[in-house]
């Protein structure tokens, strides 16, 4: 995407203006599995693993909302936090910090996509995303495999409210491929903050199953390492349709991705870190 068309792109998002749906590409369907409800939390504390996860981990990972229209749920889970939409019966964002230790474990991918019922119905389902059905995988906003480090953390990222419909041949390469290179991150620098999420730009919105999971028109992510003069941080948009192109066909700043959502990412860092390294978009600057 050039900048003449991320441009016209961006204008769409602020005028709401709308668009036919896309035609999507059918892929592979993935096996069936179950879904498995999931009891109302007793608390809304964070319990952190071994010390190495700690609050300010997490509040780095929380952006400034304010900006924004939507009326979201924040949930806090063992290894992220997420904002959730029920309008759109998908999070807004999902934050986290995966540090060196976190890229592996002894705890397998679940099997189980678990209904949340810490959220008001209606509520996503695992039978409202079904590939043969509606055309779209469920893809993880945080990662499956950022979570084998803990049985928890493992549970958490199967929630529905995790989850979006994503385009299957993006969510098992080229999204699956910056998910791979953040875990590579993390074990480069020690420490990788991230957020991710969908974004939302053509009205009426495209919506999926019985419970009107909505259809996001792109994702975003953005990652954030270092402090002081050693900070920086990078953000990708990826539209939510087939194609294999190379990361940096991805990369935008930071800045551009919080043009499209609204959002304020990294707000603890002092203005003039913020500011310098939000303009910048270079993944060579990137090990």
């Amino acid at each position: 995407m050039n900048h003449v068309q991320l441009a016209a792109l961006c204008f769409l998002f602020l005028s709401c203006q709308r668009r036919p749906s896309s035609q999507f590409a059918s892929a592979t369907a993935h096996a069936e599995e179950s879904t498995v409800a999931v009891p109302h939390s007793e608390t809304d504390e964070t319990t952190f693993s071994d010390g190495e996860l700690t609050q300010e981990d997490f509040d780095r990972v929380t952006p400034d909302a304010s900006n924004t229209t939507e009326k979201t749920m924040l949930l806090k889970r063992y290894s992220y936090v997420t904002a959730y939409n029920p309008e759109t019966r998908c999070p807004a964002w999902v934050g986290w910090t995966l540090t060196a230790a976190h890229t592996d474990g002894p705890y397998p991918r679940l099997k189980k996509f678990l209904e949340d019922k810490d959220v008001p119905q209606p509520r996503a389902l695992y039978s409202d995303i079904r590939e043969s059905r509606c055309g779209y995988q469920r893809g993880h906003m945080c990662p499956a495999a950022d979570n084998k480090w803990a049985e928890q953390a493992q549970h958490d990222a199967f929630l529905m409210t995790n989850i979006c419909p994503q385009d299957g041949d993006l969510n098992q390469n080229d999204w699956e491929e910056l998910e791979e290179k953040c875990r590579d991150w993390a074990k480069a620098y020690g420490k990788v903050h991230i957020v991710a999420g969908p974004i939302f730009i053509h009205q009426p919105r495209r919506t999926v199953g019985e419970n009107h999971v909505a259809v996001p028109d792109a994702f975003f992510k953005v990652v954030l390492v270092g402090e002081g003069s050693k900070a920086k941080a990078i953000g990708f948009f990826y539209e939510n349709e087939d194609g294999r192109h190379p990361m940096s066909h991805y990369v935008r700043s930071v800045d551009e991705i919080e043009d499209f959502t609204r959002l304020d990412f990294f707000h603890h860092l002092d203005d003039e870190t913020e500011n310098r390294i939000e303009a910048r978009s270079d993944l060579r600057d990137w090990r």
